[in-house]
């Protein structure tokens, strides 16, 4: 298998700079706004408990790729898959961390700019 280092690298990253960068800016919003109410509708989107959870996990991840345990099973034709069982999980779920990360941004866009975040309010408001 190829060498997963740089998932790892795309991993330490969004955990070292952006995401405290990020809840940095997210803290700012109730500020911002002079409500809590909005970043309890922050924290009710998908985007903010997504991003968080593939950050997890991929942390995870890379704890088990790291242990290097030797397979339990094996499966003609699928030995291949399952001898890298780890680091295809590190590798996929660093590609879903910043897919999340990107609708993460987004959505941060959306709430800390007035003039999408009012028109973003009555687009969700009626589809209630």
């Amino acid at each position: 298998m190829a060498s997963i280092d740089f998932y790892i690298y795309i991993v330490i990253g969004l955990l070292g700079v952006a995401y405290p960068i990020l809840l940095q800016v997210i803290a700012r919003l109730d500020e911002k706004y002079s409500s809590e109410k909005i970043v309890e509708l922050f924290d009710q989107e998908w985007e903010s408990k997504a991003f968080p959870y593939s950050l997890y996990s991929s942390l995870a991840f890379i704890v088990i790729w790291s242990l290097k345990l030797p397979p339990l099973i094996k499966i003609d034709g699928l030995n291949y898959f399952i001898e890298n069982s780890a680091s295809l999980l590190v590798g996929f779920n660093a590609i879903l961390l910043v897919i999340f990360f990107f609708f993460f941004v987004r959505k941060i866009l959306i709430y800390y700019t007035m003039t999408k975040f009012i028109p973003y309010l009555i687009r969700k408001h009626e589809e209630n």
